[in-house]
């Protein structure tokens, strides 16, 4: 598995390089969306307002990365339910056109998620936030809709390398910052991932030159 990983990224690198400049900055207001997720049921971002904040992660089949990430984001999902007044709710969400809620299903139960899966078929939602990778994680606090923090769960997988553990747990730091009313220490890391096509985004881009 790590030598197909390692294959992979070194193959992805230099698209990875070339990701657009847009992204949603933490600060930044989150609009409200609904959307369905690989069951089918829908989930509406302001519904969830006795919440203290929203976790998203972006997922897409295939994706190495991502697969490895989501365990590591539902250890710390597990981790914030132990801690008084963690009552964030954990989702994921997948913009790849390429991706259909049957094989985002399929994917899901292959590799045990446990988790929803908000199936963005038109990528406007995906759009508004600024995704660009899988793997990377959206923290939204429901006080204001704000975006707390933008990068990966921790440090333990990288293009060039697997660390046998994290050595800076960036999404843990943010929630225990989040729960405690204080501000978020790094609220916007570099997250490395697989690109997430956008091509009515590029598309606009490009006609703007």
């Amino acid at each position: 598995m790590k030598t197909v990983l390692r294959l992979f990224v070194a193959l992805s690198i230099a698209a990875c390089l070339a990701v657009p400049a847009f992204a949603l900055k933490p600060g930044e207001r989150v609009s409200n969306f609904t959307l369905l997720d690989d069951a089918g049921k829908p989930h509406e971002l302001y519904s969830l307002s006795n919440r203290t904040a929203v976790v998203l992660m972006v997922q897409g089949n295939g994706c190495p990365i991502a697969r490895q990430a989501i365990p590591a984001l539902r250890d710390v999902r597990d981790h914030v339910k132990s801690v008084k007044g963690g009552n964030v709710e954990f989702l994921l969400i997948n913009s790849n056109l390429q991706d259909k809620r049957d094989t985002i299903a399929a994917e899901s139960a292959e590799f045990a998620f446990a988790l929803p899966v908000l199936v963005d078929s038109t990528q406007k939602i995906g759009e508004a936030l600024g995704v660009n990778r899988t793997a990377e994680v959206f923290v939204i606090t429901t006080k204001d809709w704000k975006l707390a923090y933008r990068g990966p769960v921790d440090d333990r997988i990288s293009y060039e390398k697997q660390r046998p553990a994290a050595q800076h747990t960036y999404l843990k730091d943010a929630l225990t910052a989040v729960l405690a009313g204080v501000a978020v220490k790094q609220p916007m890391v570099d997250s490395p991932g697989c690109i997430v096509n956008m091509p009515e985004r590029d598309r606009r881009k490009a006609y703007s030159r």
